[in-house]
């Protein structure tokens, strides 16, 4: 992994993780297989209204991903925030999973007679990843030269609790050209995400884009077998001083011009979201503040840090 290009961009396409091709291709087929049972049997599982607990299905169009900025925004044009986030639809369903030791939340899962071996198969891939993701850490912190066996390399660590991090399958629907023309749809709109950086495995399709910090041009994340991408959040933003920036990326829906005439086909994606303790605090690393570069964020609890976000979050039926 690249540490000048995760500098330079805030994502990075990363190979060589140890997580073998035949394991990517089994958790998209049981992300398949989950999405492919019907309405009432994934609504079984069903994520509860409210931020907290965020486990469970949520239905097509029932959730709105958003960022920070979309809130002040909205906060400052209009008093209802939640109508103002609410106006496009993001066309997508998707499935929380966490840890089983998580004591602030706890998962919901699918009666075992509606997939059999759903449960154990995706504990064990969320353990999995949570493994990869701390030793990626490890790697960034080898990039930056911070020595091991240090306070500021036990701060780099704790940006990943692995009790705390959040494993989501996502499914957006194939989409017909006359529903894109009649409707206020998008299937995942730009965004920051809150954590340390996010894991992503895509199908063939692909779709995912992230932003050039620089030029503010686009650029598509093309799939390529056996690589996952990984993105820079805002723990990591702050704990580096900016120089990790926190990737704006987002999923989008083509210009009608370019859509085909059957309309969009579905996608398949599964995010790993690394996140410290729900109560830890987060600083910046002491070696990032120099007399050129003065500290700009201050300490601040990762629960805290979304909170206000959080509360207008719209996952109702």
């Amino acid at each position: 992994m690249d540490d000048v290009v995760l500098h330079d961009f805030g994502f990075v396409k990363v190979t060589g993780h140890g997580v073998s091709n035949g394991e990517i291709r089994e958790a998209l087929d049981w992300t398949q297989k989950l999405f492919r049972l019907s309405y009432d049997e994934k609504m079984k599982a069903r994520n509860p209204p409210g931020p907290m607990p965020h486990r469970g299905y949520s239905g097509t169009g029932k959730e709105k991903v958003y960022s920070k900025e979309d809130v002040e925004l909205l906060k400052n044009d209009s008093g209802d925030v939640g109508k103002g986030l609410r106006k496009i639809s993001d066309y997508k369903e998707s499935y929380e999973i966490g840890s089983e030791h998580d004591p602030v939340q706890e998962n919901i899962w699918l009666p075992e007679e509606v997939l059999p071996g759903y449960r154990s198969y995706m504990s064990g891939w969320y353990e999995r990843l949570a493994g990869v993701s701390k030793l990626l850490l490890q790697i960034i912190g080898l990039g930056l030269e911070i020595e091991p066996d240090t306070e500021a390399h036990r701060q780099l660590l704790n940006l990943i609790s692995d009790r705390h991090c959040q494993l989501r399958l996502l499914h957006y629907p194939p989409i017909s050209k006359d529903k894109l023309e009649n409707e206020m749809l998008a299937r995942l709109p730009a965004h920051h995400d809150w954590g340390t950086f996010t894991l992503l495995f895509q199908d063939e399709r692909g779709g995912l884009e992230l932003q050039d910090p620089k030029t503010k041009a686009y650029l598509s994340a093309e799939p390529e077998e056996g690589s996952l991408v990984l993105n820079v959040g805002d723990m990591l933003q702050r704990s580096t001083n900016d120089y990790f920036i926190s990737a704006l990326h987002r999923v989008t829906v083509p210009t009608l011009d370019k859509v085909p005439a059957p309309g969009l086909p579905p996608r398949y994606s599964i995010p790993f979201f690394t996140c410290p303790d729900f109560a830890s605090t987060v600083a910046t690393l002491p070696k990032f503040i120099t007399e050129e570069t003065p500290g700009k964020y201050e300490p601040v609890r990762f629960d805290e840090y979304g909170s206000i976000v959080s509360k207008y979050q719209y996952q109702g039926e």
